[in-house]
């Protein structure tokens, strides 16, 4: 059992061993709810949010000049068989 304190602003710290267990990150949205006499904190899944996670993941990394480059390569194939 781990025992947080709440803040003057009414905030609370999750401690890092259960962020990194469950992967939340900086900016993660979580639902907060009352079930009874209890909070359960459930991270906020989303469409938009998904993708955001992928953001910036691939710098620095080649792979968008090598799709570039294949779908190029697709067309003139395409073309020439036209």
């Amino acid at each position: 059992m781990t025992i947080v304190t709440l803040s003057t602003k009414g905030q609370i710290v999750l401690p890092r061993e259960m962020r990194e267990m469950l992967g939340l990150r900086k900016g993660d949205r979580l639902v907060v709810t009352l079930e009874g006499e209890r909070l359960v904190l459930t991270r906020l899944t989303s469409k938009k949010g998904e993708w955001q996670h992928w953001r910036g993941r691939l710098a620095g990394s080649t792979i968008l000049q090598e799709h570039i480059a294949e779908h190029a390569s697709e067309v003139q194939q395409d073309e020439r068989m036209s």
